[in-house]
């Protein structure tokens, strides 16, 4: 397992980066096999320190957490925990993933597209749509191949929520239409279903 520790404007002691490793490899190893790699960044803020952990359990699985406090080592403590309490909830599931190439392995090819933010173009009631769509391709800043997991409801909720990610595309494994997961403000998870086979 490769555990990368990163400092921003603050220096990591040895024992530290010691300690931080141990208690990941220890946290981690009863759930996941080979973990591609860790990073670990802090940061200090005008009054409190942040601490930012990635785990990249495996190509299809991410682990994000953080934590904040007025001591470094409070904020890795912080965040650690909020790790160990997601991977608690989702334990069964996890342990059952170990030595298995499962459904959730496999995955649809798709395309993804990073778009500038709106340049403050006014759309007039005489504009075509045609160059409304050019004006969105003109914004285009990367596009890239993506990969499009296939998962049940319940494991796209526990990616959500492992990763972090404020929305989750996946193709629906007991059904094979794409479906999304995205939290919404008030915390609830909302679970949408395309309705028609892909």
């Amino acid at each position: 397992m490769k555990i990368s520790i990163f400092g921003k404007k603050i220096e990591i002691p040895e024992w530290f980066r010691e300690k931080i490793e141990d208690t990941i490899e220890k946290t981690t190893q009863k759930y996941f096999e080979n973990i591609t790699d860790v990073s670990v960044t802090f940061n200090k803020l005008p009054t409190s320190y942040t601490c930012q952990i990635h785990v990249h359990a495996s190509r299809d699985l991410s682990i994000r957490s953080e934590g904040t406090a007025t001591e470094v080592q409070a904020a890795f403590e912080s965040a650690i925990q909020h790790i160990t309490k997601r991977l608690r909830r989702y334990k069964s599931r996890l342990l059952s993933r170990r030595g298995k190439k499962a459904a959730y392995n496999q995955f649809v090819e798709g395309r993804q597209y990073i778009i500038r933010p709106d340049q403050e173009v006014e759309e007039q009631e005489n504009t075509q749509q045609e160059q409304l769509e050019q004006a969105i391709k003109e914004r285009i800043i990367t596009e890239k191949a993506t990969e499009i997991d296939t998962l049940t409801v319940y494991e796209a909720i526990m990616h959500l929520d492992l990763s972090e990610r404020p929305v989750l595309m996946f193709k629906n494994s007991e059904n094979s239409r794409i479906n999304v997961v995205y939290r919404h403000i008030d915390g609830q998870v909302v679970w949408l279903d395309s309705g028609t086979n892909q």
